[in-house]
């Protein structure tokens, strides 16, 4: 082995070691930061328990969806189901902010934008006294005349989990904030939250699963995009800006979506020109509340419109699609939304929604 190559190995080791102490520091400092933040002895009215109550005689009232609230554990996925504007303690992170005097409009919408920047969707609640319930923001200006908030960031998406760095500096704003109006503020401890996004990011990534059927012309041939959008609005799909058509349920709620085998996506002026060997119309299995229902009706779809344009159903390996094979991915889909159920994350609930996005 020569001197350069064992130099190169020597750099490797150190850039690989690097980087582990650099992970390492940035956790240690991430604990060490938020626990000086929001560690102090400070009495906290949002921590009082119901019978050590305030001067107002307002007991706390927190969100509680967690595994330690109250009822079955129906109960708490009907709730998580539910869409209110409660904080969500699955997938939110949120850090609770006490003041003597309410906060001002352009204080909050401060604060809004200000949690906003962190790759991570943001949002802030506000305690109504008097219909004794928290209520969503818009943008900070529907909280004039309050003095208890709550700023929420999302631990997990698509994208992945949350990052030290990333919660270090929300949580930083948050505090420095707090700070220059005169508030007090309590959060979890961050690094728990860290370990529970990673975690959640892992068992997401399990049953983010989408099931595709193929609509492909014979051999050697193609359908023209106006025959493709005909067909389609026969089916009840429309088509979006995305280059995407959408078939939707009654209430609005998407079911699957439809698109071009090629990479060129579906445009209204350029249906007249284009030609696709095939779409594939995709069904998301998160986001949709009956699997199964929703399958059937994709397969019952997808054979229309092979019908229609001419065209045959066919597998990822353009073999034709029979009964037993939606049969088999029926079972697929309804393991996955009984093993989401089991976690409290109800498919197509709008706590999937968000996770998936």
């Amino acid at each position: 082995m020569s001197d350069l190559q064992i130099a190169l190995g020597a750099i490797g080791i150190l850039v690989v070691g690097g980087v582990y102490a650099y992970n390492w520091w940035q956790e240690r400092r991430l604990r060490q930061r938020l626990e000086r933040a929001f560690g102090g002895d400070h009495d906290d009215v949002l921590l009082k328990r119901a019978d050590d109550k305030p001067d107002d005689d307002v007991a706390r009232i927190e969100p509680r969806l967690g595994a330690d609230a109250e009822g079955d554990y129906a109960d708490r996925a009907d709730a998580a189901a539910a869409g209110d504007d409660n904080a969500d303690p699955l997938l939110e992170y949120s850090v609770a902010i006490q003041s003597a005097r309410p906060f001002s409009v352009a204080a909050l919408q401060e604060l809004h934008s200000q949690i906003a920047v962190f790759g991570k969707p943001a949002r802030m609640l506000f305690w109504d006294a008097t219909a004794q319930s928290w209520r969503n923001d818009g943008r900070g200006g529907d909280g004039d005349g309050c003095n208890r908030l709550l700023a929420l960031v999302q631990l997990v998406d698509r994208s992945g989990p949350i990052h030290a760095p990333q919660l270090t500096g929300f949580c930083d704003v948050v505090q420095s904030w707090a700070g220059r109006h005169d508030a007090s503020v309590d959060a979890d401890d961050p690094a728990e939250a860290l370990q529970a996004a990673r975690e959640l990011d892992a068992l997401c990534g399990e049953l983010d699963v989408a099931i595709g059927l193929n609509v492909v012309a014979p051999e050697g041939s193609a359908f023209p995009g106006e025959q493709v959008a005909a067909a389609a609005d026969d089916a009840g799909f429309e088509l979006e800006a995305d280059g995407r058509f959408y078939r939707r349920d009654d209430s609005g709620l998407t079911l699957f979506t439809m698109e071009n085998h090629n990479p060129e996506p579906f445009a209204t002026d350029r249906l007249a020109t284009l030609q696709t060997p095939g779409v594939t119309l995709l069904l998301e299995v998160p986001h949709v509340a009956d699997g199964e229902s929703a399958l059937d009706e994709m397969a019952r779809v997808s054979h229309a419109l092979a019908e229609a344009l001419g065209g045959f159903v066919v597998d990822d390996n353009r073999v034709p699609l029979q009964a037993a094979g939606i049969d088999r991915i029926k079972k697929q889909v309804v393991s996955i939304q009984e093993a989401m159920a089991a976690h409290e994350i109800l498919a197509g609930s709008p706590r999937a929604q968000r996770l998936f996005a």
